[in-house]
């Protein structure tokens, strides 16, 4: 498990810098600030070492450590711990529960402190969350059960707050800014310093687990478990995986984004990005370790080593050489994804090959997120993917851009390439007339049903690659819509005609039938296109293209249709429909024509019932509303038939009222029909309804005097017949009792005083407004208007020679004969 998570690359590199001969005693401790390394030992010396580098001449960077000076506790006893203040230029050191200060640089002790050092101390602890001038550092204090929060300036010790309150007397602290990290015997726990609240977190092994903690940045605390290392936050939250440690570390150094740890016989490398071992080698007999900004120092009894980080991005550029890209890319995103402009930059060029290598090997999703991060132009990557509209297999290499050949892929993998390249370009937005055309491409090969809405937004696109295209992958019926869209509609139709003529095997299954150049042809609505047309469409689908004739807007050659329909009486007769009723044309051969098709096809004896029984509907109405149809001519060709209510229509259009009712009641015996003509025709209805009621009364044939009689009362009774009711009393039988016609006797009198009521009504109101116009009239011709040298008239600005004179409304003087012009 471990060996698979190790890193194809190493991280650190273990420079012997300086051998020494140690002074009596061993090293106990070391600390570093900047190039400052101080090493304490157990005989109470403290030795202060400079680290330099120089680069060689191949490159190479090396790294040199000399001996400056040192100096001896005030005990003389073993140093377990050293503190170092560059800002304030001191040294802290505490050996066997006493702690002495001196001057960083001149390893000379310090004598202003005096009674403000803390006494019977065991464990310091900096606060390396501190954002002072002056050092902040934990005091545990051996003699009660209390942490002292301290500030160590130039001077003196400053207490600053005492935490008296805890469990038990720490054996070690760590200060984290606003909490306090503890280690007890056995376990763990956590300080709030602002609440003043204890939390504990997790036990240890005290036979196998020496308490560690260490400050890894940004929040984060490692602290020692049994046989596995538990990372933090100042809350006191698990907030990492744990390090299972191979071996348990006496000493845990950190250098972004890596935790050492250094163990009696090894140096362990974990990496905090996904806690896996990344790189180990054997060292023995390690007596201290101690870290600054990423450099990390670790002391043997006769040896100083330093720990080197491989440069972060050489290590990225090695695996992603190693082809190991997950990894390469975490590490990047870890160590520069917020450093400088100049860092970024390079992050971005180790992104764009990690996202190169990605897309060549088939990893898309990654490459997708890499090309966005890096905001790879869409034009970089389309030159790739030129082999997948070629027939090619060869490899390209463009722009520095890796081989890959993907015109050899399965269906599937190269659908795969063609849905990123589509996703990248509609992520990024760009719109220009190539890119357009390419994701036309994409989408036809990914996803043809999508198409027509690309279509519908009008993009700029490459007509003549598009074409091309669209022919070669066969796509013959969106080549017509595509001609469409770009407002080719004759092309369209051309297109559409030959994929309709086509075999039915071999034609493009998205063509959905006719219907789609009728609609073309209906929304442009383009005379020429329609006429070129018409005579194809008819043979093809006369009933989709009679909706085409009636439906468009555009002028036709409408006696050109008509040839074209002869041979199809109901869609000539739906087409005559369509110019007479619909849009009302005032020709008069289409009128006589439409009349003339009722008649054919009502006289066929190919038509069924229920088509003739509507037709004679149309044939009746149409006669009767036109007037621009021949009326001798149909007249004509109906005598002799059954037609005989079509017969009275015509005799109507005559003026022949006497015969067409004549026809109506003694022909065809429909005295409901003679009375329904005389209530539906358009002008004369009195004198129609006293016709008939004339034929009623003065009927010839004795058969039918009897029934005409009867229904002559029952005319006029009937509350819809309208008569001048004095000519009726005129003709009336005068044998005729009232009660027989009292139903009409009522309503002529009514409807004599009705009028006689209105017609007085409407005289008053005109007298009443006669004279309000006359006392208008009055009004003005009592006023007095005085006409002077300086009189003009208001019309042509003459001065008046006489008195005669016209005054209007608003007062303005007229010559007489100038307000007759006005008027």
């Amino acid at each position: 498990m471990q060996a698979r998570a190790r890193q194809a690359v190493k991280a650190f590199d273990l420079l012997p810098v300086l051998d020494y001969k140690s002074p009596a005693g061993k090293p106990s401790c070391v600390t570093v600030a900047g190039n400052d390394v101080y090493v304490g030992y157990t005989s109470g010396h403290v030795r202060h070492f400079l680290v330099s580098s120089s680069t060689s001449a191949s490159g190479r960077t090396k790294y040199q450590v000399r001996y400056l000076d040192e100096m001896i506790g005030s005990s003389k006893k073993s140093i377990s711990k050293i503190v170092v203040a560059p800002t304030i230029a001191r040294i802290i050191g505490l050996a066997e529960n006493q702690v002495f200060v001196g001057d960083m640089f001149s390893m000379v002790g310090a004598q202003t402190y005096g009674r403000s050092t803390p006494k019977s101390v065991t464990f310091i602890s900096v606060n390396e969350a501190s954002t002072s001038y002056d050092l902040e550092i934990a005091v545990c204090q051996a003699r009660k059960k209390s942490v002292l929060l301290m500030m160590v300036t130039a001077e003196r010790f400053i207490t600053k707050q005492e935490i008296s309150n805890l469990q038990a007397v720490p054996q070690k602290v760590l200060w984290h800014g606003s909490v306090l990290l503890l280690a007890y015997e056995g376990y763990y726990s956590v300080y709030d310093l602002m609440s003043r609240t204890e939390l504990e977190l997790f036990p240890y092994n005290t036979t196998t687990t020496s308490p560690l903690m260490k400050t890894l940045g940004e929040g984060e605390i490692y602290m020692n478990g049994d046989g596995l290392g538990m990372i933090i936050n100042e809350s006191g939250d698990v907030c990492r995986a744990p390090i299972a440690w191979i071996n348990q570390p006496k000493f845990v150094c950190y250098s972004k984004p890596y935790i050492v740890g250094i163990s009696q016989s090894s140096i362990q490398v974990y990496s905090l990005i996904d806690q896996q071992l990344k790189q180990k080698s054997g060292f023995n007999d390690a007596m201290s370790a101690g870290d600054f900004a990423g450099n990390i120092f670790i002391i043997t009894e006769e040896q100083i080593y330093m720990l080197l980080p491989v440069p972060a991005e050489e290590q990225v550029e090695r695996l992603l050489d190693s082809g190991n890209l997950d990894q390469a890319m975490a590490l990047a995103e870890e160590t520069l994804g917020s450093l400088t402009r100049s860092k970024s930059s390079r992050l971005k060029a180790l992104r764009q090959r990690a996202a190169n290598q990605y897309w060549t090997r088939g990893d898309l999703e990654e490459a997708f997120s890499l090309f966005t991060k890096t905001h790879t132009p869409p034009a970089k990557i389309y030159c790739l993917y030129d082999t997948l509209f070629t027939a090619t297999t060869a490899g390209v290499s463009v722009a520095g851009l890796p081989e890959v050949s993907v015109a050899g892929l399965p269906e599937d993998k190269m659908r795969d390439y063609h849905v990123f390249l589509l996703q990248y370009v509609s992520k990024t937005g760009v719109r220009t007339e190539e890119l357009n055309t390419i994701e036309f491409k994409l989408v036809a090969l990914t996803d043809p049903d999508k198409i027509l809405d690309l279509l519908k937004e009008k993009r700029p696109m490459d007509m003549k690659c598009v074409v091309s295209f669209l022919k070669t992958e066969g796509f013959l019926y969106m080549l017509g819509v595509y001609y469409a869209s770009c407002g080719f509609v004759s092309e369209a139709v051309d297109q559409w005609r030959e994929l309709e003529e086509s075999e039915m095997q071999t034609r493009d299954p998205r063509y959905p039938g006719l219907r789609c150049i009728v609609d073309l042809l209906l929304s442009t609505n383009i005379q020429a296109v329609i006429m070129s047309n018409v005579e194809w469409l008819i043979s093809r689908d006369p009933d989709r293209t009679l909706h085409l004739l009636v439906s468009t807007s555009a002028e036709l050659n409408n006696d050109h249709i008509l040839n074209l329909l002869v041979e199809r009486p109901l869609h000539i007769v739906a087409f005559l429909e369509e110019l007479v009723i619909n849009q009302r044309t005032d020709i008069n051969r289409y009128h006589t024509q439409l009349a003339q098709q009722y008649l054919t096809l009502l006289l066929s004896p190919h038509t069924t019932r229920q088509r003739a029984l509507l037709l004679r509907k149309k044939l009746q109405a149409h006669l009767l509303t036109s007037d621009k149809y021949a009326v001798s001519l149909i007249l004509n060709k109906i005598q002799g038939t059954v037609l005989k209510k079509e017969l009275a229509i015509l005799y109507g259009k005559l003026q022949e009222h006497d015969k067409a009712l004549k026809v109506l009641v003694y022909d065809v015996h429909d005295l409901q029909s003679a009375e329904e003509y005389c209530r539906e025709w358009p002008t004369g209805r009195k004198e129609l309804h006293l016709l008939l009621l004339n034929i009623y009364l003065n009927c010839d044939k004795p058969d039918q005097q009897d029934t005409l009689l009867e229904r002559a009362v029952e005319f006029l009774n009937d509350r819809l017949s309208v008569f001048n009711y004095s000519e009726v009393y005129k003709i009336i039988p005068r044998d005729w009792p009232i009660s027989l016609i009292e139903p009409f006797v009522y309503r002529s009198l009514g409807c004599q005083a009705h009028h006689y009521r209105t017609s007085r009504i409407v005289k008053g109101l005109s007298e009443l407004e006669w004279a309000s116009v006359r006392a208008v009239k009055v009004g003005y011709t009592r006023r007095t208007v005085k006409i002077t040298d300086g009189t003009y008239c208001a019309f042509c600005f003459h001065p008046f020679s006489d008195s005669n004179c016209s005054v209007a409304t608003n007062g303005e003087v007229y010559h007489t004969q100038c307000i007759s012009q006005i008027t």
